[in-house]
């Protein structure tokens, strides 16, 4: 589904729902036989309860040391945002702060494009941007991408920076934080193994423990990605640049593009459940 063909209106407040009555209450199962490998992961966890909230379908459990959760796409649609625009999951310590801990994967095409000057703005304005000339190349080196790394959100207070970091998967699995995507051609899920608390070999950790009650947040949010100044650029190829036309343009008219940007981008996606993480039966 092409980016500049989503025509819904962004609501920014969606993004900040209260933690109110209605949000969804889990409890977690201690689990003695964690997932050995991430190869296994999805495979392991299609054995986990089942938990159906609305678009997604949630399977959770945890054990000594990580949470495992894995996310089932039920909306095609929500799919293939999730693979524009990257998709997050969040674990908050109750009494903490929101989003102090997040992992972003699949990374999503729109973020993968920042790493060409102006890809994003053009592949957003120019239907067939896609297909032109060396531009097919960038499209399909992005779209690789996406599985290949994680985003990873790790704020030690509300002050801090949300902007994400890049993390090669392998690195991650060295940090004992593991990743993997399974698709067919219209839905797809997630599995997520992320440890429980810091230490010297799980530095990538939300820093929470058994029995304690925690929020977890899952969310699509292209709003994010707009903070950047490639955007703005000129795409690298596009129709006036192909035939020769000049690419000047003034204030007025890069506002009217940041206008642009904002109406196009696809849908905003935000569900929150509380979470307890049961303590083993002794």
């Amino acid at each position: 589904m092409k980016l500049f063909t989503k025509q819904a209106t962004i609501i920014a407040s969606a993004l900040f729902l209260c933690y109110c009555s209605t949000t969804p209450k889990i409890t977690s199962q201690f689990s003695e036989t964690p997932p050995p490998s991430s190869v296994d992961l999805i495979s392991q966890m299609e054995n986990t309860e089942r938990h159906n909230l609305g678009q997604i379908a949630l399977f959770v459990t945890h054990d000594e040391n990580h949470l495992y959760v894995m996310v089932d796409f039920i909306s095609a649609r929500l799919y293939q945002n999730a693979q524009d625009f990257g998709f997050t999951v969040y674990v908050d310590d109750k009494e903490g702060f929101s989003r102090s801990f997040g992992i972003t994967y699949p990374t999503g095409l729109f973020y993968e494009l920042g790493d060409y000057p102006g890809a994003r703005k053009g592949y957003l304005e120019e239907p067939n941007w896609e297909n032109m000339p060396g531009n097919e190349s960038i499209m399909e080196t992005a779209r690789n991408n996406i599985a290949e790394r994680g985003l990873l959100i790790q704020r030690r207070s509300r002050r801090d920076d949300m902007r994400p970091v890049p993390v090669p998967l392998t690195q991650l699995q060295a940090q004992n934080l593991q990743l993997q995507m399974e698709e067919n051609e219209e839905r797809g899920r997630v599995a997520f193994a992320i440890p429980l608390q810091v230490t010297s070999r799980t530095q990538f950790s939300p820093d929470v423990e058994l029995g304690e009650q925690i929020e977890l947040g899952f969310e699509i949010d292209p709003v994010r990605l707009l903070d950047m100044e490639s955007s703005m650029q000129a795409p690298l190829i596009n129709s006036q640049s192909a035939s020769g036309r000049s690419q000047d343009t003034s204030d007025d008219e890069r506002s009217n593009q940041v206008e642009l940007l904002n109406r196009q981008l696809g849908d905003t996606f935000s569900e929150w459940i509380q979470l307890t993480l049961s303590s083993p039966e002794i």
